[in-house]
C-alpha cells in the first residue's frame, strides 16, 4: 500500500519540482503536505528563513518505515540553500 502511494507522490508534478531542486511557491508546499497527510505519510518539516546569503528553504523528512527516511532540501527562492545535504 505505501509502495502506490509513495508511487504516486514522486510521479506527481509538485515533487518531480522538487526532486528537480527547482523552487516552490507556497502554494506549492501546501500541496504537497496535502497529499502527504492525504496519503498518510509521516513527515516532519524544517523552515530557515531566507537571508541576504541564502534563500528561504524547507528540510522535508519523509518517513518511510522505522529504519528509512528519505530527506529532501526543498528551496523557496533560487540559490544554495542553508540546509546542508546529508552525507
Amino acid at each position: 500500500m505505501l509502495d502506490a502511494q509513495l508511487t504516486a507522490l514522486f510521479s506527481g508534478s509538485v515533487f518531480r519540482r522538487v526532486l528537480n531542486n527547482e523552487p516552490l511557491s507556497l502554494v506549492d508546499i501546501n500541496i504537497l503536505t496535502t497529499v502527504l497527510i492525504g496519503s498518510n505519510i509521516p513527515f516532519d518539516t524544517a523552515f530557515a528563513a531566507g537571508t541576504r546569503k541564502n534563500p528561504a528553504s524547507i528540510q522535508l523528512t519523509l518517513h518511510i518505515n522505522p529504519t528509512t527516511t528519505m530527506v529532501f532540501v526543498v528551496s523557496l527562492e533560487p540559490g544554495s540553500s542553508v540546509f546542508s545535504p546529508s552525507p
